[in-house]
């Protein structure tokens, strides 16, 4: 799996599997909900595509379906070509014919990320049944398999987030945004324009939840880490969330004067974030080609125009400190650029650029919370198997076959 070697998050956010690999009600909770948001912001992305066509509005409509398609072709491809070296390591399990035709016909539907998650939940559901049986060597195969359509599952989403939800938030906006200057005003009725909300609220949710999920679980196999608890989940989630609502808001707002202006200035951000990535060599351990690095540097790219991820496993305060600044500062600038050249009549004038401070603020509240309260280091290390069970169970030759085969996108 691609981003076990690759998609390192900061050692202050990893897990590890629980030594007694029970899987319990609130991983499913996790996942469930994980699909919620997907299906909802799918949902409102299809009715606001559709709204734009019945208003005749075919540029909105246009780009608002290549957002859509763009993201999950992409994501289709991945988890098609994830699928096919699987099939070459005899260590992972196994699939029927019919299971194969299933999964082709539902990433020909774009439905990759829900199989994932549906994997997921019958690897961990059928680990609690060994579990309430007694049967512990099935039980920790079935979490083991879990641990591995879970990492799959979270980075896939992370594409989806970064590609779709992203881009689909500040489009939509945007277009709120625009409504009230149009030659008919009353072209967008007030359902309509809630329609546009609701689904832009959807997609910030999403993709708040798609970096929290990813914190908590790409680095679920790490033995040597604590897991973040359901409290410091929510912590992080509330970080995300207002710290991309800050980001968001700059970006439609500078858009709102400049229009494709703001596609440059993503463009600017994009290259510098990838350059710098690849002048540091960030993936040249995990990736086994230049043409690798490349494009890994590239989705971190992207992913950088609106939250920092880490790539290593390794302390993160100074990426934070030098991340944010840069960040606020662009903010900054944007919004100074929109307090000069926009219209002080328009009713989010000044409501706007307070919201952004404050949705800021609040979200460097929360990671200082997270930090000081809840990191999974202010907890105590859990008693963990005996080493020759650990060797047996977590470095099994199946997992490592497993990373291995998975080493790149």
């Amino acid at each position: 799996m691609a981003q076990n070697g690759i998609l390192d998050s900061s050692e202050d956010e990893v897990d590890f599997p629980p030594n007694d690999y029970i899987y319990r009600p609130i991983d499913v909770f996790f996942v469930v909900v994980g699909i919620v948001t997907l299906i909802m912001d799918w949902g409102f992305d299809i009715t606001t595509a559709y709204n734009h066509w019945c208003h005749d509005d075919f540029a909105w409509f246009t780009l608002t379906v290549i957002f859509m398609c763009s993201s999950s072709l992409v994501i289709m491809v991945v988890s098609l070509r994830w699928y096919i070296k699987d099939m070459s390591n005899d260590k992972v399990p196994p699939v029927s014919k019919c299971k194969w035709v299933a999964r082709v016909l539902i990433l020909l539907l774009q439905l990759g990320p829900l199989i994932r998650y549906y994997d997921t939940l019958t690897f961990g559901l059928k680990s609690r049944w060994y579990w309430r049986r007694g049967d512990t060597h099935r039980q920790k195969q079935f979490y083991t398999w879990m641990l591995y359509e879970d990492a799959d599952s979270v980075f896939l989403r992370m594409f989806e987030c970064f590609m779709e939800a992203a881009p689909q938030l500040v489009l939509q906006l945007y277009i709120l945004t625009q409504i009230p200057v149009t030659d008919d005003p009353s072209k967008y009725g007030k359902i309509w324009r809630y329609v546009i909300f609701f689904g832009s609220v959807t997609s910030l949710v999403s993709l708040a939840w798609g970096v929290m999920a990813y914190s908590r679980g790409c680095r679920f196999t790490q033995l040597e880490k604590n897991n973040i608890s359901l409290l410091g989940s929510f912590v992080i989630f509330l970080w995300h969330l207002f710290c991309l609502a800050a980001r968001v808001t700059a970006l439609v707002l500078f858009a709102s004067c400049f229009r494709m202006v703001v596609m440059w200035v993503c463009l600017g951000h994009w290259v510098i974030m990838a350059a710098c990535l690849l002048l540091c060599r960030a993936f040249r351990e995990a990736c086994t080609s230049i043409f690798s690095e490349v494009l890994m540097s590239l989705v971190f790219g992207a992913v950088y125009i609106f939250v920092f991820l880490n790539y290593k496993d390794e302390p993160t305060r100074w990426k934070y400190v030098a991340y944010y600044t840069m960040w606020e500062v662009e903010n900054l600038v944007l919004l100074v650029l929109f307090l000069l050249y926009a219209d002080p009549a328009v009713w989010y004038y000044v409501p706007a650029v307070v919201f952004h401070l404050m949705a800021f603020a609040l979200g460097l509240v929360f990671m200082g919370i997270y930090y000081t309260q809840l990191h999974p280091s202010k907890c105590a290390l859990p008693v963990l198997p005996p080493p020759r069970e650990q060797d047996d169970l977590i470095h099994s030759p199946e997992e490592d076959a497993h990373q291995a085969n998975q080493t790149e996108l």
